[in-house]
Formats: structure tokens, sequence, C-alpha cells
């Protein structure tokens, strides 16, 4: 047994591309232990929207971005889990969207969220949790990922990075992967079903996994004094022209937050949000890029320290 595991990791390490960012993500965390005190968690709308450094300077927090692309709710829980295991949390923002909740998640996107847990104790946990076979098979045998076992220059580039502990291009720092591109703008554009939200009915479309771990986490949070707040992201104008019903949305929205003890900040109710977030703030038709990044957090902590922050934003989406 000790053969396969240190067989499997010495092959991780030699194969693994060090181009992943959960590999720097791990590492500051593990430099950070201790110290951290808020937590910004989900898919890749709030990995690329939450800028730490920017935030810890205007409300005086230490955090830390655990967000990975199509990151399960499942995933999110046992990172927040983890981590607060470790560090004296004190607020976690969950970021929210429609794909997050009627998304059925593949087993290569429960493997990303896998990644990124740094104990094999939560990884253990979490894989016995999922209960699916191949997700634990490649999780834990990193050779069933291989596709070239001859492969000297890969093998060669993914030591010395990693050894040099290289960040990747577009990798911020504390978890915020960054992007500088510009959307062009698609007018017109009809949102597939993971990005729409047709009406009420759309609520018998969410999946019970991703609701039983909103709960959770919500259940968490309460017992162990942390504030839990769900993030709506900003989107441009085209998304939210093709998102559907954002009225019945933000309407499921609000009673998931009620029900799970959480506070709710809905980007698409935002006064203004036409003028703030446009199309430069973007690099595609929902991700905000780097600029659009800089001027959400800077916005984000003014709303939080704000005495009242719904006057924000606005009651309806009419």
């Amino acid at each position: 047994f000790a053969f396969v595991v240190l067989f499997e990791q010495g092959f991780r390490y030699c194969y693994e591309s060090w181009k992943l960012q959960v590999l720097t993500s791990r590492r500051e965390r593990t430099e950070l232990k201790g110290t951290l005190d808020t937590l910004y968690v989900g898919t890749s709308l709030p990995a690329r929207g939450f800028v730490p450094s920017t935030l810890d300077e205007l409300l005086g927090t230490n955090s830390f971005n655990l967000s990975t692309g199509s990151q399960p709710p499942m995933g999110s829980y046992y990172l927040v889990r983890e981590t607060a295991e470790e560090n004296p949390i004190r607020r976690v923002y969950l970021g929210m969207s429609i794909s997050s909740l009627k998304a059925d998640y593949t087993d290569y996107e429960y493997i990303s969220a896998y990644d990124n847990l740094r104990t094999w104790r939560w990884r253990l946990r979490y894989l016995w949790d999922i209960g699916r076979e191949p997700v634990t098979v490649s999780s834990l045998f990193y050779t069933t990922r291989v596709e070239s076992l001859y492969a000297p220059g890969t093998v060669r580039a993914n030591v010395k990075n990693k050894w040099n502990q290289t960040k990747t291009k577009y990798y911020g720092n504390r978890g915020w992967r960054t992007y500088g591109g510009v959307y062009a703008g698609e007018p017109g554009r009809k949102n597939g079903n993971l990005n729409c939200w047709s009406g009420d009915g759309d609520a018998a479309l969410v999946q019970e996994e991703a609701l039983e771990y909103i709960r959770k986490m919500g259940d968490f949070c309460r017992e162990n004094d942390i504030e839990f707040v769900m993030v709506f992201m900003p989107a441009p104008q085209d998304y939210l022209k093709g998102a559907g019903d954002l009225y019945s949305l933000d309407a499921y929205l609000r009673e998931l937050a009620q029900e799970t003890g959480a506070k709710l900040y809905n980007f698409t109710l935002l006064k203004d949000s036409a003028s703030i977030f446009t199309n430069d703030m973007f690099f595609d038709y929902k991700h905000l890029n780097l600029n659009g990044a800089d001027t959400f957090s800077r916005l984000f902590a003014e709303i939080v320290q704000s005495e009242d922050p719904q006057t924000y934003f606005d009651s309806s989406t009419e």
C-alpha cells in the first residue's frame, strides 16, 4: 500500500501539469494556514470576480478564493469545511449562478474540486460522499489520467516549474483567476438551458444535490457562528436579456437564502448595473475580466461596509 501511494504521488508530481492553478492555490493555503478569516467559494464566476488582495485592503480581512471552474456545491462545502478546520473563518461568500443550481455535474468537475482540497482526510471524506467509482479511481490513481507515458519534455517542464513554485499566467493571488480580454458583445444571443431561468417551473430543475450541500453549508456556518452570504454575480446585458425570468429567479434566491440563514446580494438588481458593468468589464458573455474584477471587488467592499447594503439594489427586476 505504501509503495502504491508513493508511486502515485511520484507519478503525479512528474506528469500533473504545473499549469494547474490549484497547485499554487494549495501551496498558498498551506503557507497561510491558521490566518484566514474570509472565504469566497463557487464556480468560475466568483473565481474571476473576487480579488482577495483588493478586498483585504478595503475590508481589513485575510481572505482566500477557493472557487474553481464548474465547482459542484458539494465541492464548495468540503473546501469550506477543510479550510475552516485550519483557520478562524468568520465569513463565507458563496458565488451563485443559474448553472451552479441546475447543472448535472460530470466526473471531471467533481475531480477538479477534489484536486483543490489540501488534506488526505478531507479528500477521502469527499470521495466517500460522492460514491462514484470513476471519480474515486481517477482521483486516487493519477496514472489513469496520463495519456502518454513517454513525455520527457512534459515531465522536465513540470518538475522544473514545480520546484521553482512558478505561478501560471492567469493566476492572480490567493485563488483568484485573472483574464484581460474584452467581450465584444453578442446582441440578441440566447442563453442555453443552464444559463436561463424560465420561470417558477425551473425550481423543479434545480439539482437536489446542489440544494442539499447549500443547506449543509448554511447549517455549518450557523453552528459555528460564521456569516453566510450568497452572491449572484454580475453579468453583461447580453447575458441578462437571455437569462429568462429574473423576477422568479430573485424570488427563488431570496427563499433559499432565508431557508439557509444567509444574506443575499443579487447583482442582477444592482442599480445602474448596465452603466457600471459594461461589456469592457467582461472577457466573455458572463465572466469578469481584470478590470471588471477590480471594479466589482471595490464595489462589493463598499456594499459590505454600508449600514444599509440594500440601498445599492432595486427591490424588483422591473
